[in-house]
């Protein structure tokens, strides 16, 4: 166990030390945002007893009406695609 976790009790220094932590992780507080008319955002830091750390993101986001929402949710997947892809090679 490192020393960051023998000094909290098994948690990390950032953890929510609550319900959400178990299972083989620990997770901190979600950090929430919105951009109005637009949708909202949830990032948690969370630690994995075996796989290391990762960030969840949760996005809600305002589709176009009607028939535009399936070409507004392939043009998400692109993004988030392209996102995904660049967040992961600035390690």
């Amino acid at each position: 166990m490192n020393r960051s976790l023998a000094r909290h009790g098994g948690h990390t220094e950032w953890c929510a030390r609550d319900h959400s932590c178990g299972l083989g992780e620990h997770r901190a507080r979600p950090v929430t945002g919105t951009t109005p008319h637009v949708g909202t955002f949830t990032l948690t830091r969370i630690q994995h007893a075996d796989r290391g750390e990762f960030a969840e993101i949760r996005l809600s986001i305002r589709l176009a009406p009607g028939r535009g929402a399936r070409a507004h949710l392939a043009h998400l997947l692109r993004l988030l695609e392209r996102f995904i892809s660049h967040a992961t090679t600035q390690q």
